[in-house]
This record gives C-alpha cells, sequence and structure tokens, in this order.
C-alpha cells in the first residue's frame, strides 16, 4: 500500500512538473518571440530612417556651393548601395531670382520607369540627369512648401501610374529674410517597395540571427500579407505597427495635412507545432518512466529546466548582439565594396583621387575592426568559461602602445595631443590584454567625440594606493541628464555624429570593474569630457617598495 501510494504521488509530481516544463517552453518562445520583434522592428525602423538621417540630414549650404553635380553623385552612390529602397536623389538649387536649376541622380541597375535613355555600355552607378520633365511637378510641390518654414516633408504621388513617395531637406538662406535657396530630396518606389524590400529585409534578418525557428510576416494596413518567410505563423504570434515612412516622423511635417501614414505591422513567431509534438510525445514516456524510476526522472527535469532556462538567456543576449551590430557592420562593409569596385574599375587617374580611396578603404577598414573587436571583447566579458591571466603589469607600456596605435589617426585629424607619462609607476595587478582594450576605447571614444575641438589629453600617474589613467578630449561634453546611461550597453548620445555601437564605455565599464578599479567621468557641455580609471598598486609591488 505504501508503495503504491509512493509511487502515485511520484506520478502525480511528475505528471505536474511536465506538464509545467511544457508550460514553460511555450512561454519561453513567447518571451523569445517579443525579444526578436523588438528586434526585427527596431532594425527595420532604423533601416527606413536611414536615407534621411544620414544622407539627407547633412547637407548644407556650404556643402552645396562647394560640389559639383558628379561630386554629389560621388556622394549619392554609396547611399544606394546602402539604402535599396531609393529609387532617385534630386537636387534643385533657386537663385535670387526665381530660377532653378534641378539635377536628378538615378540608379543605374534599377532607373525608374520615366528614365530610359541610359547607355548600355555606362559602368558608373548612377545616372545624372538635369532637369527631366517627370520630376518638375514633384520638385516644384517640396519648394512650395517652403511659407511653412518646414525643413523636412514627405509627401506620397504618382509619376506615370507608379506611387511614390518623397522626402525632401529645404535649406533656407537668411540674406534677406528666410529664402529657400535649395532643395535635396529623394524619392520612393512604394511598388518596388511591396514586392522586394520587405522581402530582402527578412532574409537579411533570418541571416544575421541564424535561428531556423525565427519566421517573420510584414502585413499591409488593410491585413495583407506583403512579405513572409513562411506561409503562415502560428496563431497568436506577437505584432507590432510601424508607419510606411521612409523618414524620421519626428522631424518630418507631412506636405498634405490630410494624408493619413499607413500603420502596416511586422509578426514573429519561433518554434513550430511539430516540435511543441514532440516535446509531448516526450513527456509522456517521460511520466511512464518516472513510474519505474522517478528519481532519474526528476533529475532529467531538472536539466531541462536548466537547459531552457540557458536557451533563454542566450536567446537574449543574441537580440543584443543584433540591434547594435547589424546595422552598423553593412555601412564599413557597402563603403568598402563601393570604393574596391570603383578602383577595379579604373574609374579614375589621378594619384590624388586613388590615394583619397584609399584612405577610404583603410578607415572603414579601421571602423570595422574597431567593432569585431568590441564584439569578441563583449563575448569574452560574458563568457563564463573565459579566464583572466592576471599579471602584475606596467601601464606606461599600455597606455604609450594605444597612443601609438591612433597616431595615425591624429595626425590625419590635426589632433593636438598632449601625453603626459612619468618616468615610472608601481605595477597593477590585471588582465594586460583586456586593460589594453579598455585604453583602446577610452582613447577612440574621444577622438570620435572630441573631434569638434581636436584636443586629446592622455595621463598617467600615481598616488598612494591608485595608479590613474585618465583620457580627456574638447569635445561637445554630455548634457547631466545623459551621464547616468554613459554605461549602458549600446546606448548612443542623443547628439553623437560619429557611427558606432555604443559598446565602447561599457566594455570600459566592465573591464574596470572586473579587474578591481574604478571609474570615474567629469564633463562640462561645451569643454569636453574626462575619464578616470583607476587601479590599486599591486601588493607585490607595495611589499617590495616596503622592503
Amino acid at each position: 500500500m505504501c508503495l503504491v501510494i509512493a509511487t502515485t504521488s511520484m506520478f502525480w509530481f511528475g505528471y505536474r512538473a511536465t506538464r509545467e516544463w511544457q508550460r514553460s517552453t511555450i512561454e519561453a518562445d513567447d518571451i523569445r518571440a517579443k525579444n526578436l520583434l523588438t528586434v526585427v522592428v527596431a532594425a527595420l525602423e532604423r533601416d527606413m530612417k536611414g536615407a534621411q538621417a544620414r544622407v539627407l540630414l547633412p547637407f548644407n549650404r556650404a556643402i552645396l556651393n562647394t560640389s559639383l553635380p558628379y561630386d554629389l553623385a560621388d556622394r549619392f552612390a554609396g547611399s544606394f548601395a546602402r539604402y535599396p529602397y531609393v529609387e532617385s536623389f534630386f537636387h534643385c538649387v533657386i537663385s535670387t531670382t526665381g530660377e532653378t536649376t534641378t539635377y536628378v541622380f538615378n540608379r543605374a541597375d534599377r532607373p525608374p520607369g520615366w528614365d530610359s535613355s541610359r547607355g548600355a555600355d555606362d559602368p558608373y552607378p548612377v545616372l545624372v540627369r538635369r532637369d527631366p520633365a517627370a520630376m518638375e511637378p514633384i520638385v516644384a510641390f517640396a519648394r512650395a512648401q517652403a511659407p511653412s518654414g518646414a525643413r523636412f516633408v514627405t509627401f506620397e504621388h504618382a509619376i506615370g501610374d507608379v506611387r511614390h513617395q518623397t522626402v525632401a531637406h529645404l535649406l533656407y538662406s537668411g540674406e534677406v529674410g528666410i529664402r529657400l535657396f535649395a532643395t535635396v530630396g529623394f524619392t520612393v518606389n512604394l511598388d518596388w517597395v511591396r514586392r522586394h524590400y520587405f522581402n530582402d529585409f527578412i532574409r537579411d534578418m533570418r541571416d544575421i540571427i541564424e535561428d531556423p525557428a525565427l519566421e517573420i510576416e510584414i502585413v499591409d494596413d488593410s491585413g495583407r500579407t506583403v512579405a513572409a518567410s513562411t506561409d503562415g505563423l502560428k496563431p497568436g504570434a506577437p505584432s507590432r505597427a510601424f508607419p510606411l515612412l521612409f523618414a524620421d516622423a519626428v522631424v518630418v511635417t507631412r506636405a498634405r495635412s490630410a494624408e493619413r501614414v499607413p500603420e502596416w505591422s511586422v509578426r514573429v513567431s519561433v518554434g513550430d507545432d511539430a516540435a511543441l509534438a514532440a516535446a509531448s510525445r516526450g513527456a509522456t514516456r517521460t511520466l511512464a518512466l518516472l513510474v519505474v524510476a522517478g528519481v532519474i526522472a526528476i533529475v532529467a527535469l531538472a536539466l531541462t529546466v536548466r537547459a531552457a532556462r540557458a536557451a533563454a538567456e542566450l536567446a537574449t543576449l543574441q537580440s543584443e548582439f543584433v540591434s547594435a551590430v547589424s546595422h552598423e557592420m553593412k555601412t564599413p562593409l557597402s563603403l568598402i565594396t563601393l570604393a574596391s569596385d570603383t578602383l577595379a574599375n579604373g574609374r579614375y587617374d589621378s594619384s590624388t583621387t586613388i590615394k583619397d580611396y584609399g584612405e577610404l578603404l583603410a578607415k572603414e577598414a579601421r571602423q570595422l575592426t574597431r567593432l569585431i573587436d568590441n564584439v569578441l571583447c563583449y563575448a569574452r566579458l560574458h563568457d563564463s568559461a573565459a579566464r583572466s591571466i592576471v599579471e602584475p603589469v606596467d601601464i606606461l607600456d599600455l597606455v604609450e602602445e594605444s597612443v601609438n596605435r591612433f597616431r595615425p589617426q591624429l595626425n590625419a585629424h590635426t589632433f593636438d595631443l598632449q601625453l603626459q607619462l612619468p618616468l615610472e609607476v608601481p605595477a597593477v595587478q590585471v588582465d594586460r590584454s583586456m586593460l589594453q582594450h579598455a585604453i583602446d576605447n577610452l582613447i577612440d571614444n574621444a577622438v570620435k567625440h572630441g573631434e569638434a575641438g581636436r584636443q586629446l589629453a592622455v595621463r598617467a600617474f600615481a598616488d598612494k594606493d591608485w595608479v590613474h589613467i585618465q583620457v580627456a578630449d574638447g569635445g561637445q561634453g554630455i548634457p547631466a541628464d545623459e551621464i547616468p546611461r554613459i554605461f549602458d550597453k549600446f546606448y548612443r548620445g542623443t547628439g553623437a555624429k560619429q557611427r558606432g555601437s555604443g559598446l565602447g564605455l561599457a566594455i570600459v565599464h566592465r573591464i574596470v570593474h572586473e579587474q578591481g578599479g574604478r571609474i570615474t567621468v567629469k564633463t562640462e557641455v561645451g569643454k569636453g569630457t574626462m575619464v578616470d580609471i583607476s587601479f590599486p598598486v599591486s601588493k607585490v609591488q607595495s611589499a617590495g617598495t616596503a622592503a
């Protein structure tokens, strides 16, 4: 009787535990799907805003006055490679007498329907057209928004029977009141976007995330599926809406206020019914085994729960990597590809131009190397199996090595470098390679954000118990409300102009604390920022000095 009661009790507890395991598996899939949905939507919105934020926003009067049409064509060529949804860029200059000159820059690989005059043997990726009739109504409508004082406007229109969306940057002159002197913008073929853009985006996201169970679906405002990685997502998959707007809705003005921006949505799911059915069959077999050997089943259940938690943690870490790195890697790769193709085609014979392209390749390669180094370092910091090699280290050698690595970049940007190193400082007990990476990130961060002041000060010194390394720049400083977040992973300040993953200071903060050090930041808006990292003097060094 006692055996029956014990067996029945074991079976009941096993049954409950197994059912809970099934439920937790489903919940873990739901949480993972929501996390991946956040990543996918963030990547989609960032890409859709990219052309406006990274191509149109930097334009000003100085750039337009010093750029010939073919200079602009070179500028737009890289943008075509990075943002496939852009069909044409346009640039219109308005003289003080009201005369206008418009240049339109079309894709050579996918010219708009109205442009049929391309030469078949033209290898250049951009087609330049002056005052094309098809674009006159669009440019004129954009210029007509000047009385509103808007900086960015967007509107939809038709060219022939093809719907387009236009985003335009209106540039004003203050010579006589406020006068519109130029317009720069781009057009998006909405039919092409529906047929190709979202399918390509889904494929890229699946390749980046590398999860065969990930399924993504894009649905338009009428509920029709525009693009999907499978025939149908399982019911109840989480979804999130996004505006079909290729610009930042916060800074653009709708030229036709009555126009409603279509709200499309993204749906994401992970796992499938077959996997859940297999899990159910496994649970039944496990229950049968529990009747015979309960202890083995309990141990197996514990291991299963542990594996499920590890998988959930891995999914969270993966989503953090994807959200910050996927977009940043594309930009240098696109520029490297464009510059390499241009040189390979022999388009330029001038040694100066070839040198400029070579410097561009080197710059983007350094940017990509720095990003990869940060990703690998970040992965190592979060790898519980990775071991630190702690040893007495002379920080003067590390500081000097880091500064020398950045000297070419500092010289190229005419930085005023102030390096203050004493003859010697006490050794510190740290992992040499990790500290070197922290110093490199501090200098890289100072160079990026201190380019406006072009000043860099690197100093090392020791007090009674601590050895300090200070890196200061002459940049714009950090606003007080952003200081608490500067060590957050993937956080970038609102005024950040340079590309970056947002991992630099987060990595420095993690390394310093894991090595038993301290980090402090002093900043003043408009004058610059100083970061101080310090480590306790090595006990071996202190004992030797005392003896």
